[in-house]
């Protein structure tokens, strides 16, 4: 299964199942727009972290301070 998501400019993001050069899961991700960009694999086990970035940043962009993470 392939999630597309299109911005209000036109712009594509894609995530799709995928393997690495090692044979390990990741989720590879493509931007398709103006510019060619480079592919990004995410290993399956750090998904969340990268989630977890995503909405850091939305509350950022949102005017709202993120909540320090733990380790």
């Amino acid at each position: 299964m392939t999630f597309h998501f299109t911005g209000p400019e036109g712009r594509r993001l894609e995530l799709e199942p995928d393997t690495d050069l090692d044979g390990q899961p990741v989720v590879t991700l493509r931007a398709h727009g103006q510019f060619a960009s480079v592919p990004v694999h995410i290993p399956v086990d750090r998904v969340e972290e990268v989630i977890a970035g995503l909405r850091d940043t939305a509350r950022e962009a949102a005017g709202h301070t993120p909540e320090p993470q733990q380790s």
